[in-house]
Order: C-alpha cells, then sequence, then structure tokens
C-alpha cells in the first residue's frame, strides 16, 4: 500500500515573560524587588544564549494597548512566579494546560544530562501544580480560559465562537485560569533588555535608590 503522509504539527511558538530593568525600577519596592530575578548575560557564552532568546522576550508589565479585558493588574508587582502556559493558538482564547511551579528555567531545577548513559542529574527538588481542562470535564466538554483580575470566568472570557451563545448555549464548562500577566503580549523592542541582578544600574528607581548590582555566587 502507497504510504500516507501525514500533516505535521506546527512547533509550538515560544514566549519568555521576564521584567525588563525599568520595569523593576518602578516596580512597588524598586530594585529591591529584582534581587531574587536572575538571568545571567556577562559571558559571552550568556550574551549569545541572550541573543537567541531575546525575540522571545514580552513584557510583564501593563502596556496601553492591552485594553481592560487583558489586563492582570499586577504591573507594579515584580515577577517572582514560575508560570508556564500552553494555549491552544495564537489568539490566547483557550489554554491546553498550564502550571504554575517553583522550578525556574535552570539545570538545577529540571535536571541535566550528565553522561553518556542519559543519566540526569536533578539538583534541587520543586514542587507545581499542572491543570487542564478535562479534570473538570464531567457530562460536557470543558475548555479553559484565561481570567483577569479575577478569580472565577465571565462572559468577557469567553472564546470568539462561543460569544453570542454562552457557554451554557454551547454546551461546555468554562474553567478560569487567573492570569499573573496581560494578553496581548508584547515584545521587547530591539534596545531592549531584561533584568539582571548583577548588572548595576546608576539610575534611581522611584525611590531614590540606585543597584550596585551583585557578584554571582
Amino acid at each position: 500500500m502507497p504510504s500516507v503522509k501525514k500533516n505535521k504539527p506546527l512547533p509550538p511558538k515560544f514566549n519568555i515573560i521576564f521584567p525588563t530593568s525599568g520595569e523593576i525600577q518602578t516596580s512597588l519596592d524598586g530594585y529591591d524587588s529584582g534581587s531574587s530575578i536572575h538571568i545571567k548575560v556577562q559571558s559571552t557564552q550568556q550574551q549569545k544564549q541572550l541573543e537567541y532568546l531575546h525575540p522571545l522576550f514580552c513584557h510583564w508589565k501593563a502596556t496601553s494597548d492591552s485594553g481592560p479585558k487583558g489586563q492582570a493588574m499586577r504591573g507594579p508587582a515584580a515577577p517572582h512566579i514560575k508560570t508556564y502556559v500552553r494555549y491552544s493558538d495564537e489568539k490566547h482564547e483557550t489554554i491546553d494546560w498550564a502550571m504554575v511551579t517553583s522550578a525556574n528555567l535552570s539545570k538545577q531545577a529540571w535536571g541535566d544530562v550528565v553522561n553518556k548513559k542519559d543519566e540526569t542529574w536533578i539538583q534541587s527538588w520543586e514542587a507545581g501544580v499542572v491543570v487542564w481542562p478535562d479534570l473538570f470535564a464531567e457530562s460536557k466538554e470543558a475548555i479553559m480560559v484565561p481570567v483577569f483580575a479575577k478569580d472565577m470566568p465571565g462572559p468577557e472570557n469567553l472564546p470568539t465562537q462561543d460569544v453570542d451563545k454562552g457557554a451554557d448555549e454551547a454546551g461546555k464548562t468554562v474553567v478560569g485560569f487567573r492570569m499573573p500577566y496581560n494578553l496581548p503580549l508584547t515584545s521587547y523592542t530591539a534596545k531592549e533588555k531584561p533584568w539582571c541582578a548583577q548588572m548595576p544600574c546608576a539610575e534611581p528607581d522611584w525611590m531614590g535608590r540606585a543597584w550596585p548590582g551583585f557578584s554571582p555566587m
């Protein structure tokens, strides 16, 4: 029989929501908020990593064009939260799964292959919670939607195709996932860089304090 070609799924698109120096500078505690928010950009290898990651970086803080529907209302709070979300499409209207965890994007948390036997070395124990729509599905289809500045979803959070008929008429259970950042995502400009606690910042924060930076342990 002739082989049947199957359409390969499109590769997922990744984004990293991470604060810039300006977002830390104007956050609730100023530069002190950034003392536990880490990314390294000093060495040549780290600079190459930053060059690769830069197109993926998006802003944490609220933007003027996000609109009231997509504002998490957490812009001034510097993030120390690790949230991983897979959206169903590029419109970010529904969510396939979401995880809130203590695990940074690091080898210490996720492990590193240390030899030819593919043995993995994990240096720290982490805790997290994963949720997905089918956890809440009983007698009808369940969908998970992003929710902003509240805990429960409302009509304004429904996907476009369900807005006119409502969740009940669409025959779906709607599960809300409270968002820590705004949608739509806002990419960094070419000149913007992620906050690096090791780098000094001479320009005072809103409390009038400069940031001396500190050496890695």
